[in-house]
């Protein structure tokens, strides 16, 4: 049995991430676009399908239903990591590498994408966005070499 206190930080945790939900769900419709009537697509010439994916990645709920398959993926395989059962190691390697690379790649993939976004709103280009976006990372990586030499 699992002490108490992990016990308490999983329900806790849980809880957090339900009222997450229910405020990302019952705020969806903060801000309302009227867009401009469009004629008929066809689908041979592509415009259809962008347009189908383009409403898919629009649609908020989308986002909520990815965002807990990713949480519950992550945490499924946090805790088959931990929790010692007879899984061959080298799925066990394995799977902690893909979880570490997933978590890498979306935490530098959300602060790549949170720069340049933010870089463009304040009306620069691309080009400026894109270069601010890489330093920043450049900086994050001095950062962390210079930590785990200083740790070492």
């Amino acid at each position: 049995m699992a002490p108490i206190g992990y016990v308490v930080s999983a329900f806790v945790m849980g809880f957090l991430l339900v009222l997450l939900g229910v405020g990302l769900i019952r705020g969806r419709d903060w801000q309302q676009y009227a867009m401009p009537n469009q004629s008929e697509s066809n689908w041979n010439d592509g415009e259809a399908e962008f347009q189908l994916l383009q409403r898919i990645a629009t649609n908020p709920t989308v986002w909520v239903v990815c965002f807990l398959f990713l949480t519950l993926g992550i945490g499924a395989g946090a805790v088959l990591f931990v929790s010692g059962t007879a899984v061959p190691s080298s799925i066990r390697q394995t799977a902690w590498l893909a979880l570490v690379s997933l978590s890498i790649a979306l935490v530098a993939g959300y602060i790549f994408w949170g720069t340049y976004q933010s870089i463009r709103y304040r009306g620069l280009d691309s080009a400026k966005a894109t270069l601010t976006a890489l330093w920043v990372w450049g900086m994050l990586f001095i950062v962390i070499v210079i930590l785990q030499l200083v740790m070492a």
